[in-house]
């Protein structure tokens, strides 16, 4: 992942360097892990046809995917060799503050709908085209919504408008039905931090431990392993924040607010987190495949299914900002039930 986002960072530096010599292809733009999928395939034949349409939903289940591709699209479509978040007839949208929402704001006010709904309805600033990109928008809340769908509906001429979001079934349906939809693969990344791997080890240990049984003996063990194992995991999350967040950082353009800053960070960190509970979820599921090789064949789908629902259900609490460790400790706790009786 880091090596992704580092990937976009320079992204760039690699456009200028490759556009200069000869006009390339989306594909030559984007970081090899990005090559290849189906929906690069669509978008760089809708892009050489001139037939891309006015609006276009990107998602997937990481934000640092997304907008590396939304940059490479965007060159294009501006015919610029630097960065096109720079450029005078791109305009972005982020969430902002605490709550991370987009709001409709005021005409005056900087990253608000309104704002970037005046922005794109302006002439070009350079005479060519126009590109609008609404980043998360799942954090739209109503009143932006609407606003945003009315554009949508009636777009300024020569104007294409992105929206980025790893939710999109949180949007408006006829904010959904009037794009083209493009799902980013998630196989595309791999956990980069080097102690994850040993933190699925200790997991997938642990969940044995519940399958055979706690005693007197066992009991204090399992319950100090689950604390450690989420001290470790609220370790790991931190560090790959910080990690990516420095790289991040330091590209951002001049006039990128504190609000905004903010927003953009515990953006990154729901991203990796959404990111590590898919990566538990595949170990669960890796652990009842060895349950079901020792006992014959025997699956304990039962206890996988009530596993996954209590992850899920953990994963949902925090997206209503509930305490990270301790939704991760109320999802340890069930699985103490769930996979001791599974026997």
């Amino acid at each position: 992942m880091w090596l992704l986002l580092a990937q976009g960072v320079n992204f760039a530096q690699k456009c200028k360097s490759l556009m200069s010599e000869r006009s390339i292809t989306l594909s030559e733009s984007l970081p090899e892990l990005l090559r290849g999928t189906r929906a690069v395939e669509v978008l760089e034949r809708s892009l050489t046809r001139n037939r891309l349409g006015h609006g276009i939903l990107l998602h997937g289940d990481s934000f640092d995917s997304l907008e590396i591709i939304v940059r490479a699209i965007a060159a294009h479509l501006l015919n610029t060799k630097r960065d096109p978040f720079e450029h005078a007839d791109c305009f972005t949208l982020r969430p902002s503050g605490k709550a991370r929402l987009i709001k409709v704001g005021k005409t005056e006010d900087s990253n608000t709908m309104r704002k970037l709904v005046i922005d794109i309805a302006k002439s070009a600033n350079q005479g060519g085209r126009k590109v609008g990109i609404v980043i998360e928008a799942d954090r739209m809340n109503a009143a932006s919504a609407n606003a945003f769908l009315k554009t949508l509906e009636e777009p300024p001429a020569g104007t294409t408008l992105f929206l980025l979001t790893t939710r999109p079934y949180d949007l408006l349906d006829t904010i959904r039905s009037r794009c083209l939809n493009f799902r980013i693969p998630a196989t595309i990344e791999t956990i980069q931090h080097p102690d994850w791997a040993s933190w699925v080890v200790a997991y997938r240990e642990w969940l044995g431990c519940l399958l055979q049984g706690p005693n007197k003996k066992t009991i204090p063990h399992i319950v100090m392993g689950a604390y450690g194992l989420n001290a470790r995991f609220q370790s790991i999350l931190k560090a790959m924040t910080s990690e990516a967040w420095k790289i991040q950082k330091e590209a951002l353009p001049d006039h990128v607010t504190a609000d905004e800053k903010d927003a953009m960070e515990v953006g990154l960190s729901k991203g990796y987190r959404k990111q590590l509970f898919g990566e538990i979820e595949k170990a669960t599921a890796g652990f009842a495949r060895e349950v079901e090789a020792l006992n014959k064949g025997e699956l304990p789908t039962s206890a996988l299914y009530r596993a996954t629902e209590a992850l899920e259900r953990s994963a949902g609490l925090m997206e209503i900002n509930f305490n990270q460790a301790a939704a991760l400790e109320l999802f340890f706790l069930s699985s103490l039930r769930i996979w001791s009786l599974a026997r």
